[in-house]
């Protein structure tokens, strides 16, 4: 299930022989960007049977709205399934999706799994930096770190699936080196409608008097902080394309303002507000 993986081929390579030697890590954290392929690798390896269980954030059920962390009680759960018998005799394996998303309580409870590693169990971690895991945590676990794949490559892969030539190679490029972003804006309407969104409120910030422009990046975020950087990062990949583009078409004042958008990417990473971050776009 490997084989149609995009990119990543020495993760892959590396895995596969792992998998043929019956020498699989206990545990791995997969390190990336959103997109980028952590998920396709981790589904092609560990499958998705009866032996198979998979971790993420639960709904609220009074808000609709997905809840903060993953909590203590899931990774209980997890425990206790992962210590049963596999009724196939095939390894038992879980995929934790938001290893940045356990709760202080979750991540204890995780740890004790890992520092007590069963030899028919496989357990993968999602997380888009080693930063954001519990140190502990990441020291009991293979770490590989998944790094943007070659426009060339995503386009080809696109190519292959049947994709016209000139788009495959556009959506290459708005990919940034993220093949699952490729993919689904070949595939999810609302997710290209919303980067559609993104582009166009770019066009209309730059066109726009600075109080309207301060006024459009407030309404642009939600209100939860978490929600804010994760947004954030989502606008930051529009906006950098869009100003690729000008540039591109000869408008040399985007030199400048993707200076600022790179900057602005690097200052998220370092826990500078969201709203400020993108406010020293514009400003």
């Amino acid at each position: 299930m490997l084989d149609g993986i995009i990119g990543h081929e020495r993760i892959v390579e590396r895995l596969k022989r792992q998998a043929e030697q019956g020498r699989l890590a206990h545990a791995y954290l997969f390190i990336g960007q959103e997109g980028v392929g952590k998920t396709a690798v981790a589904m092609g390896l560990i499958g998705s049977g009866s032996d198979f269980q998979q971790v993420s954030r639960r709904e609220d059920e009074k808000t609709g709205k997905l809840k903060v962390t993953i909590s203590v009680d899931q990774i209980r759960e997890l425990r206790d399934r992962l210590s049963l018998t596999s009724f196939s005799g095939e390894t038992k394996a879980a995929f934790i999706e938001e290893a940045d998303r356990l709760s202080d309580g979750a991540a204890n409870a995780l740890l004790k799994t890992l520092e007590e590693p069963r030899g028919d169990t496989v357990i993968i971690l999602r997380a888009e930096t080693l930063e954001s895991v519990s140190q502990t945590i990441a020291s009991r676990c293979q770490v590989l770190r998944f790094c943007p794949v070659p426009s060339a490559i995503i386009a080809s892969a696109l190519v292959r699936r049947g994709v016209d030539k000139a788009e495959a190679a556009e959506l290459a490029a708005a990919s940034r080196g993220r093949p699952g972003v490729a993919l689904r804006l070949l595939t999810d309407r609302a997710f290209r409608a919303e980067r559609d969104t993104a582009a166009a409120s770019f066009a209309t910030v730059m066109a726009s008097a600075l109080p309207k422009r301060l006024g459009i990046i407030a309404e642009l975020l939600p209100k939860s902080e978490e929600d804010k950087r994760r947004s954030v990062e989502k606008i930051l990949d529009v906006w950098e394309e869009a100003a690729r583009q000008k540039l591109l078409s000869g408008d040399a004042r985007y030199v400048a303002i993707l200076d600022r958008v790179r900057e602005s990417r690097e200052a998220v990473g370092r826990n500078v507000s969201p709203q400020l971050a993108l406010e020293h776009i514009v400003i």
